[in-house]
């Protein structure tokens, strides 16, 4: 997943391995909650997602793009001791399904599916380091683009997991 070469964008392509697109992620210029939508390749929408208002932990919500229904939800509690953000699906359960840990700092962190007290890991996100070629190095000084490398387990929803990496990467920031 990689945000394009521009001064600040919110909006992004996400390719595969080949560098064909998958993905693209639209972000409303102008929104109080700030919303984000993921697309697929030829823009149709298959989530929404938007930051929970008057929330103690940065939340976000992932909504149905057909009628606004709410799919997940995500808490951080990126200031304990060892920080996480926990998935929780709308399925009334009070465990969190997921659960995203790592290093955000760095961004580097697992995606793991919460079975049975377990933490079994689905995706795997790191950010290219600025240092990892000169491109990347002079990508880094003039813009704020940013690389990122997804590695997901087969047969998990990739949307699912693209969706709650760039929502990582938005908690994270908020943070900052």
């Amino acid at each position: 997943m990689q945000e394009q070469a521009g001064f600040k964008s919110d909006d992004f392509t996400i390719t595969d391995a080949t560098g064909r697109p998958i993905f693209k992620l639209s972000a409303a210029v102008c929104s109080i909650g700030n919303k984000r939508q993921l697309l697929d390749a030829y823009g149709t929408p298959l989530l929404h997602m938007e930051r929970k208002m008057m929330s103690l932990h940065g939340t976000w919500l992932l909504l149905r793009p057909s009628d606004g229904a709410k799919l997940a939800e995500l808490k951080s509690s990126l200031m304990s001791l060892t920080p996480s953000i926990k998935v929780y699906l709308n399925d009334g359960d009070k465990e969190p399904d997921y659960v995203i840990k790592g290093d955000f700092r760095s961004k580097r962190f697992s995606i793991c599916q919460r079975t049975h007290g377990s933490d079994v890991p689905i995706a795997q996100v790191q950010k290219e380091s600025r240092f990892a070629n000169s491109t990347a190095f002079l990508m880094s000084m003039v813009t704020d683009a940013q690389k990122y490398f997804v590695t997901i387990e087969p047969g998990v929803d990739a949307a699912f997991v693209v969706a709650l990496a760039t929502l990582c990467d938005e908690i994270y920031n908020d943070k900052e």
